[in-house]
């Protein structure tokens, strides 16, 4: 039977073993990705976009620079803090608080994982969310071209 005194909780989330940990640093998926995926909720990697949601950063999107599964923290570009020493040093911030805006998908294991849930829990099939992911990186290097124009456009 597993306990529910917050001290024995504490123990295991201090003494849990790294594969467990992994699994606790979850983040919740935006409503964008629900949506297509149909998960609530992914694990934290290095190169996904999130967006903070609470704390005193709340609301600051950025990139995921590093994951710390020993102290289950992640640190987000951008998220920084001032020493005394006028030094800027990273601000860890815990999954829970953070929402998942834009998933790096350059990991071929983790993309296959990915449409393989979102195929058991949407009905989906993979070829239909590679079809969509396709069609998103055209939409997104589209967009990019267009500002470019505008940025060369303003600067005439």
């Amino acid at each position: 039977m597993v306990s529910y005194l917050p001290r024995k909780q504490r123990k295991m989330l201090y003494q849990a073993p790294k594969h467990r940990r992994q699994k606790m640093m979850k983040a919740h998926l935006s409503d964008d990705l629900f949506g297509k995926y149909g998960i609530r909720s992914l694990t934290v990697r290095k190169g996904d976009v999130v967006k903070v949601m609470r704390g005193k950063f709340k609301g600051h999107e950025g990139k995921v620079v590093e994951v710390n599964l020993k102290n289950m923290r992640v640190a987000v570009e951008g998220v920084t803090v001032r020493k005394v020493d006028n030094t800027a040093v990273q601000y860890w911030i815990h999954p829970s608080n953070l929402l998942l805006v834009k998933l790096d998908l350059s990991d071929p294991k983790r993309k296959e994982k990915l449409y393989r849930l979102a195929q058991e829990k949407r009905g989906v099939s993979i070829e239909e969310l590679e079809e969509e992911s396709v069609e998103e990186e055209v939409k997104e290097e589209e967009e990019k071209e267009e500002e470019e124009k505008e940025e060369v456009s303003e600067n005439e």
